[in-house]
């Protein structure tokens, strides 16, 4: 038999993994296709996983198909889920059968830094599904025999990600785009993905419209990772970045009066009012009191100098924040992975020239935040 094998943290398992499983099934004649819900991606943070037994449950009710077989294999293991650990089994199971291990061509870039890549090719095809009409793989980095072992297959495109759909659960958006009826019941019915953030959510709906929203929980989420990767307080991070636009869609009246006394030049822009407003309408409503919360969401549209590591987060996530769109999000995401001072200096450029090309203002905060980071790199 010629036999797919699908793995991932299914967090949950979506149209699009379903798409992807079935089309790389019927592109080379696959007879089954083995779901693998990991237990702990090398490559991933656990903290936004839910349970091994919804995430196999779900899986169960996504992949209810004839061609698909639900597997606990790797859940079974019960440590992190290495490609090679569950190769090496499934080897041992069907010694007579052709594995296809089943990738999305991204995944492809990075595939020589996986745990023993090449004894994974030795025991299995790779096959990469592509969504770029055109994409030619790079194979320079394989030798001849290894190539023979990467095949790839194209895929219709899906332009949404576990964790864009688990915000939109949060966010109460409609996701029967994205996700199976019976996966969408056993979620709200089960409760997943929820946090201990309803309190705000209700205060924030009565203030701000659903794409708004959206975007708050997106920032969140990636505060919460940045947080993790520096070192700062991951839930003050993510409570930052869901308030930071809090006061956003406030009349202007009223968001005038919280401000307080403030120069010619904020008064003309308004784009950087709610960073003024937010704090003080969170503390003066008592719904906020922590002082380094209140500063983050403070400075998030302009930056200032000497900001704190809260601070520098919450102004990160706010630009590679998963509903960005703008021309360089990709590079900002990037640097951001490896410095925050790196993604602060190429969205400070960014801002600066996007304003001056549009003849808008520029806050002096900007300027300042720009020239302590050209200190910070002895520029």
């Amino acid at each position: 038999m010629k036999i797919g094998i699908f793995g991932g943290s299914f967090n949950p398992p979506h149209k699009g993994h379903q798409r992807l499983a079935a089309e790389s099934a019927k592109a080379v004649g696959l007879d089954k296709v083995i779901i693998i819900p990991s237990c702990i991606p090398p490559h991933k943070s656990s903290g936004a996983l839910v349970s091994a037994e919804d995430r196999l449950n779900m899986c169960r009710l996504a992949f209810d198909s004839p061609l698909f077989e639900v597997s606990s294999i790797e859940l079974d293991r019960g440590n992190k889920s290495y490609t090679y650990d569950t190769l090496k089994q499934l080897k041992e199971i069907y010694p007579e059968d052709e594995l296809y291990f089943i990738v999305g061509s991204d995944m492809l870039s990075s595939f020589r830094q996986w745990f023993r890549w090449e004894d994974i090719l030795s025991m299995c095809t790779l096959l990469a599904s592509s969504r770029e009409e055109g994409f030619l793989p790079d194979y320079s980095p394989y030798t001849d025999e290894q190539k023979q072992k990467i095949k790839f297959t194209d895929s219709s495109p899906f332009e949404i990600s576990s964790t864009q759909i688990r915000i939109r659960l949060k966010s109460n958006m409609p996701c029967d785009e994205f996700l199976d009826e019976r996966v969408t019941e056993y979620i709200r019915n089960h409760g997943l993905f929820d946090d201990e953030y309803d309190s705000y959510r209700i205060i924030m709906r009565e203030m701000l419209d659903t794409q708004r929203l959206y975007h708050c929980e997106c920032v969140s989420e990636s505060a919460g990772e940045l947080a993790k990767l520096y070192g700062a307080d991951v839930e003050k991070a993510k409570l930052a970045g869901l308030l930071h636009d809090i006061t956003k869609r406030m009349p202007a009246e009223e968001q005038l009066s919280l401000m307080g006394e403030i120069t010619p030049l904020e008064k003309n822009n308004y784009k950087v009012w709610h960073q003024m407003s937010a704090p003080v309408f969170l503390k003066e409503k008592d719904i906020i009191t922590d002082e380094e919360i209140l500063s983050a969401i403070r400075w998030h549209t302009t930056g200032k100098a000497d900001m704190t590591l809260l601070q520098k987060i919450i102004y990160t996530a706010d630009f590679i924040s998963a509903d960005r769109s703008y021309p360089d999000v990709d590079t900002v995401r990037k640097l951001a992975c490896f410095s925050l001072e790196h993604a602060m200096l190429y969205t400070c450029r960014y801002t600066v020239k996007d304003l001056v090309n549009h003849d808008r203002p520029v806050h002096p905060a900007t300027f300042e935040l720009y020239n302590d980071l050209l200190r910070h790199f002895g520029m």
